[in-house]
């Protein structure tokens, strides 16, 4: 076993992306950032790496500080020594790494080995499952549009994003960084609105684009329009507006809340691989 890190990007990309393409969906995470870097040069503080087993990856990550460590296995040849190899020679390296988010198995067995390993805590952020559609089953919309974004929306915009990454658990943000992030997806036309009386109530974006497939994310309706149909809606509607370009969506979803999983099932998604997001703390 051979832990390699990556400063080279397209080296990595070629040792990683075919390993990924394998479980496209699944991957959608860690393919959707290596597109992203054939698209831009990535932040100097990028991390990449991969365990190499008999020639073929083991485990391949990926890491954008101050996010998690992404973690994708080749889970017919993972083994405990595999990880326990791993982990020891990214302790040995010095790697800070905040926690780690993957297939739930291997990455809840790499958190423990990496807690003992480091006398730290690694708790449970959140149990996910990931989602695949190729067929949109729900045809009925909620009273309302769907429009897409634009420049006037961005301070209640902001507003929302502040709001979904503390509901969602991802590192807090101010109100300046989302507003610097919203106003970036509104001119790349990437994030869509439900309008119901004339006002937003609800908004979801397309994000990572992958060989085959795109991802739908920041799914977000405030409290006091919840239960009214919009999210799906929203949801529904741009999911079969991607399909025209993609052969499929995915998405992520919070265990936690019944009512999205729910919610997106009648939709058409079907789940394909429960993930999970564990942080570390000393």
């Amino acid at each position: 076993m051979k832990l390699t890190e990556y400063r080279d990007r397209s080296r990595f990309i070629e040792i990683a992306e075919p390993f990924l393409l394998k479980k496209e969906a699944e991957n959608n995470l860690m393919l959707g950032l290596i597109g992203a870097f054939k698209r831009t040069i990535p932040a100097a503080d990028v991390y990449t790496a991969a365990v190499v087993e008999d020639g073929e990856p083991a485990i391949t990550m990926l890491m954008t500080p101050p996010h998690n460590l992404i973690l994708s296995f080749n889970e017919d040849g993972m083994t405990e020594t595999i990880l326990l190899e791993t982990v020891r020679a990214l302790v040995k390296k010095g790697l800070h790494i905040p926690g780690v988010v993957g297939e739930r198995k291997w990455t809840e067995a790499f958190a423990k080995i990496w807690s003992i390993e480091t006398e730290g805590r690694a708790e449970i952020v959140m149990e996910q499952k990931i989602y695949r559609l190729h067929e949109v089953a729900q045809r009925k919309r909620g009273e309302g549009k769907f429009i897409l974004a634009e420049l006037a929306h961005l301070p209640l915009l902001t507003e929302w994003m502040v709001d979904f990454m503390n509901y969602t658990n991802e590192p807090p943000i101010t109100a300046l960084q989302a507003a610097g992030r919203m106003k970036q997806f509104i001119a790349e036309k990437s994030v869509f609105l439900w309008m119901a009386e004339g006002k937003p109530v609800s908004m979801a974006k397309k994000s990572r684009t992958t060989k085959n497939g795109i991802c739908v994310s920041l799914v977000y309706t405030p409290d006091e329009f919840r239960g009214n149909g919009y999210a799906s809606s929203c949801v529904a509607e741009l999911s079969e507006h991607l399909l025209k370009d993609f052969s499929f969506c995915t998405l992520y979803t919070d265990l936690s809340n019944p009512t999205s999983n729910s919610i997106y099932q009648k939709i058409g998604y079907q789940p394909i691989q429960d993930s999970i997001m564990i942080s570390f703390s000393s």
